[in-house]
């Protein structure tokens, strides 16, 4: 464990249930459980590297008014991931999370399909803004019922830590190949469907998303399964939430990751912008960047279980954040040549790859190591934690868009000026290195080392087959 337990009074804590059956975990649910991830993330990806792109380019609304729908649509995220997470810890062991994966699909990949769809440039930009705002809120809100009930499988499937990094490093392998794709087939796919005009190519790209995303969660609602059984009593809300936040380990792993996604926000959302007015290059050289970093995401996925296994999960993800933000900061000092930024991003991926596994096997495990809450908030804790991620998104998308509206962005221009190049690039590099360094600080001021003989017994079992 990295955390001491923390422990109520004696008669507190009720009995566990009966656990459920037990069944093998095989290699057919190790992927599955990764494809789902894969589905995730193509949709995260687009509206991580894509969504300002296709609000302000495309649909050609104001940044600022961009800023403002996105913070907009969190508040309902805000209510509906909590609520969600509750619902779980509510449910009988056995059929806590995949019921409500298995019944979100259909509405998700319809909102999916519906939300990048773009309104005429004929009609009022109030209208069109208040459309995309309102499509946006409920694809928001979709997409944390489905992906709160995904996330919580991670702890529902096994108890086991060796089992749990495995689930982990499938999840994130596939996490990194629908980054991958994302980033090579976009705009590629969009034009070719457009034929040239990228609203029609829009439009009919993320219908294909939805069809392919929908058949990718699939897998994991029909070939996983959950095995572990938790205190799902009669503890009030405020009970469930207080035992949450005394989980020290949760919280602090929660804001680093918050830091991290900030700062990742920032980087993908302004790179086309950096690589179309910065670096004076096409827009397809922004995809082929992406698809350098998903590459060595992989790569770095495939680092993480032997480096973890060497020296621990906490000194590992310590160490590749602090990496990952002292990467970006020499990128940022040095000359602004796509060369560059070609080895500053490959080495970051590489970074974000090895952190990536041992963070969700950290964050499981935290919620084991608390006597009290742990058993009683599986699902709360992973909505919570999804809930921060999204705000960060949010966040970091409306503050990246003020950041480009004080720099001087012309939505749609050909050239920008030297202050909106010099706010761009700063967005860029500096303000996600920054977050990073940060984040990195704060895992490496609170995070116990872990003996690295419990790291190899605890991940030393043979491969599932």
């Amino acid at each position: 464990m990295l955390w001491r337990a923390r422990h109520d009074p004696a008669g507190m804590m009720p009995a566990r249930p009966p656990m459920p059956p037990a069944s093998r975990i095989g290699l057919a649910e190790v992927v599955a459980f990764g494809a789902g991830d894969m589905g995730f993330n193509i949709i995260w990806g687009l509206m991580l590297s894509y969504l300002a792109y296709f609000y302000t380019e495309i649909c050609l609304l104001p940044v600022q008014m961009v800023g403002f729908m996105l913070m907009a649509a969190r508040a309902a995220s805000l209510v509906t991931d909590p609520a969600v997470g509750i619902w779980i810890d509510r449910r009988p062991a056995g059929r806590q999370a995949l019921p409500l994966l298995r019944g979100g699909i259909v509405p998700f990949i319809v909102l999916v399909a519906l939300a990048f769809l773009p309104l005429p440039h004929g009609w009022p930009v109030v209208v069109r803004g208040i459309g995309a705002t309102i499509g946006y809120m409920a694809l928001c809100v979709a997409y944390g019922v489905v992906n709160t009930a995904y996330g919580a499988m991670t702890s529902l499937i096994s108890a086991g830590h060796d089992m749990r990094l495995r689930l982990a490093t499938s999840r994130m392998v596939g996490a990194t190949l629908g980054s991958l794709l994302v980033s090579i087939a976009t705009l590629p796919m969009v034009d070719w469907l457009g034929h040239g005009d990228r609203q029609v190519g829009f439009a009919l790209f993320m219908v294909v998303v939805a069809c392919v995303v929908g058949g990718l969660l699939w897998l994991p609602s029909r070939f996983c399964h959950e095995r572990v059984a938790t205190d799902s009593g009669d503890m009030t809300v405020r009970a469930r939430v207080a035992g949450l936040l005394a989980n020290r380990g949760w919280r602090r792993l929660t804001g680093a990751m918050l830091l991290t996604m900030l700062g990742s926000t920032f980087l993908f959302g302004a790179l086309v912008y950096d690589v179309r007015y910065v670096l004076h290059d096409s827009d397809h050289m922004a995809g082929w960047l992406l698809g350098t970093i998903s590459l060595m995401v992989l790569v770095g996925c495939g680092m993480s279980l032997p480096l973890a296994a060497r020296w621990g999960t906490a000194p590992v993800m310590r160490g590749g954040t602090l990496a990952a933000g002292g990467v970006l900061l020499v990128a940022y000092v040095l000359p602004a040549r796509v060369e560059v930024i070609g080895v500053a991003l490959a080495l970051f991926g590489l970074c974000v790859g090895i952190c990536n596994p041992v963070c969700f096997t950290l964050l499981a495990h935290c919620m084991d190591g608390d006597g009290f809450s742990g058993t009683h908030t599986v699902g709360l804790a992973w909505a919570l934690n999804s809930t921060a991620s999204k705000m960060a998104f949010d966040i970091g998308g409306s503050l990246l868009a003020g950041v480009l509206a004080v720099s001087g962005l012309v939505g749609g221009a050909r050239m920008q000026s030297l202050h909106a190049q010099a706010g761009i690039h700063a967005g860029f590099l500096l303000v996600p290195a920054v977050l990073y360094l940060l984040a990195g600080g704060v895992v490496l001021r609170y995070f116990a080392r872990q003996n690295p003989v419990e790291a190899v017994n605890s991940t030393a079992s043979p491969p599932p087959t």
